[in-house]
């Protein structure tokens, strides 16, 4: 790997911009000397704070992998993503412990959020899921979910003794460009986003997922009335791209 490229954004989706509610998806990205990662987390609808656990959990997933890739850790050994996991966990569990009031309510509150997380090291690169949403390595694509009752699992379920199966899928680096995406993503599709220019400036990849949530209006001055198109995201969405030469 000679170079490495990431972008990372999330925005808030059409829905919620009506409801007045915040974005409850987050992302982010590294790279190091020793490689790179990605990662997206969407919180649970019926929490009432879930951005909260989202955007914390983006940042303890990514610290997480940071930390162990500079440490010679590999992205193909799952003993990484299992210590990767027994982490976040153990950092959420702090922090309810330290809330006041019922353990399981505060987790539920604030806590339960989705992963899909990707890294590459060596001569492997890895997606890491619990949840629902969407990735990409190269041309292969797959979606995540949906779950029975539209309930995904979430990491944070460890803390109440009941952690769901992770995902784990390894491959080839040659595939040169992985994403990770959650699910109001996944609704509208990767051909959506045009990932060569989102790599190309900072900002890129959140101009895109703002112009995909907003509706555009226009005028047909002949039957003087307004046209309406409905924003192509609805949901909430969170997009992350690691690509490498």
């Amino acid at each position: 790997m000679n170079t490495m490229k990431t972008a990372a954004a999330a925005v808030t989706g059409a829905r919620h911009l009506r409801t007045g509610r915040n974005g409850q998806d987050a992302a982010a990205a590294w790279t190091g000397a020793r490689g790179g990662a990605i990662v997206v987390c969407d919180g649970c609808g019926s929490g009432a704070s879930s951005e909260v656990g989202a955007r914390l959990g983006a940042q303890l997933v990514i610290g997480a992998l940071a930390a162990r890739l500079e440490a010679g850790g590999e992205a193909a050994d799952p003993a990484m993503w299992a210590s990767v996991r027994a982490e976040i966990v153990a950092v959420l569990g702090r922090i309810v412990d330290a809330m006041p009031g019922d353990r399981a309510r505060a987790l539920h509150d604030h806590f339960l959020f989705t992963v899909v997380a990707g890294a590459i090291s060596g001569e492997e690169v890895a997606v890491w899921a619990v949840g629902d949403g969407a990735y990409a390595i190269g041309d292969e694509r797959r979606v995540l979910g949906p779950f029975a009752d539209n309930q995904p699992p979430y990491v944070a379920y460890d803390l109440l003794g009941d952690p769901p199966v992770a995902h784990l899928e390894l491959a080839a680096p040659r595939d040169r460009t992985v994403i990770v995406a959650t699910d109001g993503i996944a609704e509208i599709g990767f051909d959506a986003l045009a990932i060569d220019r989102a790599l190309q400036h900072p900002d890129a990849l959140r101009r895109q997922l703002t112009v995909l949530a907003r509706g555009s209006e226009a005028m047909d001055w002949e039957a003087r009335r307004v046209m309406r198109t409905p924003a192509l995201l609805q949901d909430d969405g969170a997009v992350a791209v690691l690509r490498w030469s």
